[in-house]
Order: structure tokens, then C-alpha cells, then sequence
């Protein structure tokens, strides 16, 4: 099987501290506190997060600023002819329904990502007002900005509602049970998810999230699916949510 290039060479120009997640390989850990940028090239599949400081990625003609608080990441989509095949396969909803029941299980049993823990990841252009996040024995939900509190959200069946607009600010969330226990801590980070193809419906939206393979992405998926109405297939990813997202990320 051949490998598969980008369509653009990317590259960062880092000055903080990243973090690159290469599919199939440990999570390499970069540093650069003095002195020139350090320069990293990416692979298809790689997504790349500034953690401290900042970055500059270069992808083809475009730039983007990669900060810690903020968009810290960047991910290239899968390619156009694995879109188009998702799609058309979705056109057969007992189909799509076994794709859905796979599209996150790899990672789910790969783990080793942020210390074993589903870190959220948002697209930047997620286009909801609300994200959807369900966490098995949830009680509240806060959102931080470091050590601040931002929003505190009480669940309804063990499902938060979180206003987009307070997740843009947030650099963690933590949920805790009706004992005041945390179940689930981790970071929030928003991902410039670069595609070939532009979905042009948030049902589409949601399968180019399955394309990742990454279970952080399963609650932006659950939402937009919600949100267009397909009950059957947001349930599958409910159930993979509640399953993984748990655990506190130091």
C-alpha cells in the first residue's frame, strides 16, 4: 500500500513547546525556549499542538498562528477519495451505521494520546452555538481559563450544553459526580482541520470528523448529528463517548 503525501509540504516554526501526534508512532514532545524557531515538516495524519508559546505553520501559501490559548493546533484531513467513500457509504444508513460504530474505536483502543485521556478537540470552524458533551456519571461541568472559572453547567442525563462562545476561551473543563468527584478533566483545544473538501452540511460536517479516527472529535460529531436530526447514528458515538471520556489529564 502506497503512502500518501500532502498536498502541500507544511511546516512550524516553533517557539514554546508542541506536542506532534504521528498515527501509529509515541507522542513526540518539542522545545525551543531561546534562539531561532525550531522547524518542524509534517506527514498526512499528523496533528500538531503548541502548548506553551507559540508557533508558525506554513502550509502551502497559507500561514496560520498556532498559540497555547487559543487555535493551538493543526491537522490535515484525511484525503478527498476516503471523504468521498464515507459519503457515499452514508447513503445506506445500516452502512453508515457500522462506519460510525468504527470511526473512533481505533483510537480508542490505541490510547497513548495526552496520558491516556480524550483531550476535546473543536474544529475551528465548528458552526454550532452549542457543543453536546456526555460523561458517564456527570453531574457539573466547569470551564477554565487556566485556574479561573469561566462557567459552571449542571448535566441533564448526564449531558452538558456548553455555549461555543465560553469554549473558545476555555483551556481545560472538569467534570465532576453528584459527590463532587472528578470523573473527567482534560485540556480543550480547537484544531485548524485543513480538508481538500469543504462539507457543506453539518451532516457532512460530522463525517469528516469520523475521518480523524480521533475520539476527541466524537462530541463536536454527536452534536452536529444531533443537530441535523440523525438520532440513530449521534447514539453510536454517545456510547463511545461515555465509554472513553474519563480520568484526569496532568
Amino acid at each position: 500500500m502506497g503512502t500518501v503525501g500532502l498536498a502541500e509540504p507544511a511546516r512550524l516554526e516553533l517557539s514554546g513547546k508542541a506536542r506532534l501526534e504521528r498515527p501509529g508512532q509515541a507522542v513526540q514532545t518539542y522545545t525551543r525556549s531561546s534562539g531561532p524557531a525550531l522547524v518542524l515538516n509534517l506527514e498526512v495524519g499528523d496533528r500538531l499542538c503548541v502548548t506553551e508559546g507559540k508557533g508558525r505553520l506554513q502550509y502551502g501559501v497559507r500561514a496560520f498562528t498556532l498559540e497555547a490559548r487559543g487555535a493551538a493546533c493543526f491537522e490535515v484531513a484525511r484525503p478527498r477519495s476516503l471523504w468521498q467513500s464515507l459519503v457515499a457509504s452514508c447513503q445506506d444508513i445500516g452502512v453508515c451505521k457500522k462506519r460510525a460504530e468504527a470511526a473512533f474505536v481505533k483510537e480508542a483502543k490505541s490510547r497513548g494520546l495526552e496520558e491516556n485521556i480524550p483531550v476535546l478537540y473543536l474544529p475551528t470552524d465548528y458552526r454550532l452555538d452549542t457543543l453536546y458533551l456526555t460523561v458517564a456519571a456527570g453531574q457539573s461541568l466547569r470551564l477554565l481559563e487556566n485556574q479561573k472559572e469561566l462557567a459552571r453547567i449542571e448535566a441533564s442525563s448526564e449531558e452538558f450544553a456548553i455555549p461555543s462562545i465560553m469554549l473558545r476561551k476555555a483551556t481545560h473543563l472538569e467534570v465532576s459526580n453528584r459527590s463532587g468527584v472528578v470523573v473527567y478533566r482534560a485540556p480543550v483545544r480547537w484544531v485548524y482541520l485543513f480538508a481538500q473538501v469543504e462539507a457543506e452540511t453539518t451532516r457532512e460536517a460530522a463525517l469528516a470528523l469520523w475521518l480523524t479516527g480521533y475520539i476527541g472529535y466524537a462530541p463536536a460529531a454527536y452534536s452536529y448529528l444531533m443537530a441535523t436530526g440523525q438520532t440513530e447514528l449521534a447514539h453510536i458515538l454517545a456510547a463511545q463517548i461515555r465509554q472513553e471520556f474519563r480520568g484526569s489529564y496532568r
